[in-house]
């Protein structure tokens, strides 16, 4: 992916550490996504840009019987991923999944911290490309990072999270510097409202946002 590859590369080691220092309140934002998959045996379940299994791991946890499919480009982040004994089950595919994918069709496509990483283009038809490969009423689950619907919001959101990677244990270089990817990162992220009209426009019949916390917000769209 576009910024995805030289934001990850490296880090696989750190990287669970750094979630729970740069996402406040982590736990209510995985679990918002989690609350949204069914608690069924042989659920056929996409996660894109799946890193070191942070999220699957959550989700085996729910249900040891689910049937999950991980996608991620960087090998070192799948490394760490398929030396976790509760993920022994889990298929992995190395690749950008723009292009790699899995067969069939599912009951679930999740993504955690991803999609900002993808240009708005690409993004629109990735989504697209999700809505067909999910069943009927299948849903897709995307915990992402959003920009303030202006400005003043955005300032005062990032004030907020400065502030709370701190608090979390970052230093201050280290929170700045989680600052400054997000500026680099700025022509990629969207806003809740514009990425729901993506949603909608590939289809989407019911789009739901249980859980929004400043700059973090889990979508959760039905086919």
């Amino acid at each position: 992916m576009d910024k995805g590859k030289e934001h990850f590369d490296g880090i696989e080691n750190d990287y669970e550490n750094m979630i729970r220092c740069i996402v406040p309140c982590y736990s209510d934002f995985y679990d918002s996504v989690l609350s949204y998959i069914p608690e069924r045996d042989n659920l056929r379940i996409l996660e894109l840009g799946s890193g070191t299994g942070f999220f699957t791991s959550m989700m085996m946890q729910k249900n040891s019987g689910f049937d999950i499919t991980c996608i991620d480009l960087s090998k070192g982040m799948l490394d760490v991923a398929r030396k976790k004994p509760d993920l022994s089950n889990v298929n992995f595919i190395e690749g950008d999944f723009r292009n790699a994918w899995g067969e069939g069709l599912y009951d679930v496509v999740v993504t955690t911290l991803c999609m900002h990483h993808i240009p708005g283009t690409d993004k629109s038809t990735l989504v697209e490309k999700i809505y067909g490969s999910l069943n009927n009423d299948g849903v897709l689950l995307n915990g992402d990072v959003f920009f303030g619907k202006n400005s003043f919001e955005e300032t005062h959101n990032m004030q907020w999270w400065y502030s709370a990677m701190i608090k979390a244990g970052l230093d201050k270089e280290e929170a700045n510097a989680m600052i400054a990817k997000r500026k680099d990162n700025s022509p990629y992220i969207e806003t809740i409202h514009n990425f729901a009209g993506t949603l909608n426009t590939a289809g989407f019949k019911n789009v739901v946002l249980p859980y929004k916390n400043r700059i973090y917000g889990v979508f959760a769209a039905f086919k």
